[in-house]
């Protein structure tokens, strides 16, 4: 992958429609991203529509993809190899190379994933790796994911009228296993498509089973045809209009559509017993791999995860705790899942550039060249409540978004009833960046709080209402050469502010109670924004407006229509997928005319 200037496409075709994932990379980091996808049984129709959207949007032309979805039928075996030799021998990556060639796909298949579950030599059992080991046998136990021809061969033919080569195939099971099982535990994946549903289940080292069954949302659309006499396209927008496995008393005098004159509850006796029936299949056929291996968790992924109540009887199916996740997991595994297989060289590059850089410097420095203009900061501040603010990747996945400002909130107990960060960890956030860090005191004294908190590295200082010392507090941190604003709660009025609008940089208005993340938006804060920034357009005053609790993509473009400057994330950013495109979602878009 060109990490300079270059762009790469990710893909989930399905039987239904397809999803896409397009990035663009420049210098090692993603400049912009952006996803789309297309409903449609027109396979054809589906990818090209997603291509030439992800192409318009990122301003690239694809040639090549990263492909994962419904590959047809599939099949999988734990392989066995045994490899003897007439004296000690010290084992090497060919002979397990060698190993995997003699792994035999059944007629009709190919390999797709071919994964070492354990390694067994006479004196050392059940290894990561037998690399290094100076022994006579060794016999390995392999995942092998095999896949038709046929269905590999029907995903060529739509990428070829595409003009689409591809870079690689991923079944979508390896690729959530990847990307979700950060703890490595032993997982059940179940994912509900148009044609198959397949289950699957991954230990920490890999899969001991992997099964499609030939049933899925078409069938059950097909069988709503039957019963109620409709074509194929009013049957598949009525069930996912209306599909629901929990049942509702007034379902049955709630029309299913207005064109019809049968109830959502006639919808749904058809779905729920053909999806019970479904799950039902599901345990039988994985109960004695789930004796054997006792998976911890249940992952339901695939366009059917999106019907009301299927987690639940899944749970109470298998006893299993189960998580149902949004139908565009696959494509966003997939593109982290690419990302971090770069990271080796993605590291190796930064580090050449940073030593080029080093050196460019120095010469810059001797011919003393005016130095170039600073690039406009992105106005979204990730919080530091709702991320790891110990883990060095925290800050890569911020540099990733383009983020230069970082929101730290320091809760002292008494101004709210909650104790939460201090001056040494905003000491310790400061030795791992070099972002502005914008810190907002919620202490009872803000005139104790002030100075050691531009001591730790704190470029701004936000100062809370209905606190003693704030005018001292004010003239420490303006004495200091530090920006200095006001933070305004909800139940206070903007009348709070007018005798030290011209003294302050900045006004931080509270959307939530503060205190604690992931509360909802209160909308009365977007009256308090219009009044701040009318106030300062008549009286011609310089102070930022920034927005602080409950901000995601519909609340932020409320606020930037009444003036705010700057957005405070937390909860948002950190629940999102894909760090630097739930970023871009945040940003101020620009009309068209």
């Amino acid at each position: 992958m060109n990490l300079i200037d270059s762009s790469f496409l990710c893909l989930d075709i399905g039987t239904s429609g397809v999803r896409g994932i397009a990035h663009h990379i420049k210098d090692a980091n993603f400049e912009k991203s952006a996803f789309f996808t297309c409903d449609s049984y027109d396979t054809m129709f589906a990818l090209t529509t997603v291509i030439d959207e992800l192409e318009k949007q990122i301003g690239s032309h694809f040639d090549t993809a990263y492909i994962t979805g419904n590959f047809g039928p599939s099949c999988f075996d734990l392989a066995i190899k045994n490899t003897l030799w007439s004296n000690e021998h010290k084992i090497t990556t060919n002979d397990i190379r060698n190993q995997i060639t003699r792994i035999t796909p059944p007629d009709g298949f190919s390999a797709l994933h071919l994964i070492p579950l354990r390694y067994d030599t006479p004196h050392k059992h059940n290894t990561d790796t037998p690399v290094g080991f100076i022994e006579k046998q060794l016999i390995s136990m392999f995942g092998a994911i095999f896949y038709s021809h046929q269905g590999i061969y029907k995903i060529h033919e739509y990428l070829r009228n595409a003009h689409i080569q591809p870079d690689n195939f991923y079944d979508p099971h390896f690729l959530q296993s990847a990307i979700l099982n950060k703890h490595e535990e032993t997982v059940l994946f179940i994912d509900f498509g148009a044609e198959y549903t397949s289950a699957s289940i991954w230990t920490k080292r890999g899969p001991v089973f992997h099964k499609k069954i030939n049933s899925g949302g078409t069938n059950v659309t097909n069988e709503i045809c039957k019963t109620f006499n409709l074509g194929f396209e009013d049957a598949e927008r009525i069930k996912k209009t209306v599909a629901s496995l929990v049942p509702k008393e007034m379902d049955r005098f709630t029309p299913a559509d207005l064109s019809y004159d049968f109830s959502r509850s006639d919808i749904n006796e058809i779905i729920r017993p053909m999806f019970i029936d479904i799950v039902q299949e599901l345990k039988t056929i994985c109960s004695e791999t789930i004796k054997n291996h006792t998976p911890t968790k249940i992952i339901v992924t695939g366009g059917g995860s999106a019907i009301e109540g299927l987690g639940t009887i899944i749970e109470n199916t298998f006893n299993i705790p189960t998580e149902t996740l949004a139908p565009d997991t696959t494509v966003r595994a997939l593109s982290d899942y690419v990302w971090e297989s770069e990271k080796p060289h993605r590291q190796a590059y930064l580090s050449k550039s940073e030593k080029w850089s080093r050196r460019f410097k120095k010469i810059t420095n001797i011919f003393a060249k005016k130095p170039k203009k600073r690039k406009k900061s992105i106005p979204i501040l990730p919080s530091t409540l709702c991320f790891d603010m110990s883990n060095p990747e925290t800050y890569a996945m911020f540099k990733s978004g383009g983020i230069s400002m970082i929101h730290v909130d320091i809760m002292d107990g008494f101004y709210v009833d909650r104790v939460e960060s201090s001056i040494d960890e905003l000491r310790k956030i400061r030795s791992h960046t070099k972002s502005h860090l914008h810190v907002h005191l919620m202490t009872e004294s803000p005139k104790i709080w002030a100075s050691d908190a531009i001591a730790a590295g704190a470029d701004t200082v936000i100062l809370s209402t209905n606190t003693s010392g704030l005018r001292a507090a004010i003239k420490i941190v303006r004495a200091s050469g530090k920006r200095v604003g006001i933070a305004l709660n909800p139940n206070s009025s903007v009348l709070l502010l007018k005798d030290i609008l011209r003294e302050i940089d900045e006004v931080m208005v509270m959307s939530v109670t503060p205190g604690a993340s992931g509360q909802q938006f209160i909308p009365g804060a977007l009256h308090k924004i219009s009044v701040l920034n009318t106030t300062r357009k008549k009286f011609k005053l310089n102070f930022k407006i920034s927005v602080d609790g409950g901000i995601n993509d519909k609340t932020a473009a409320l606020c930037w229509n009444a003036g705010a400057d700057m957005l405070v994330c937390g909860s948002y950013l950190a629940h999102a997928h894909d760090f630097p495109l739930a970023v871009q979602s945040l940003l101020k878009k620009e009309s068209t005319k």
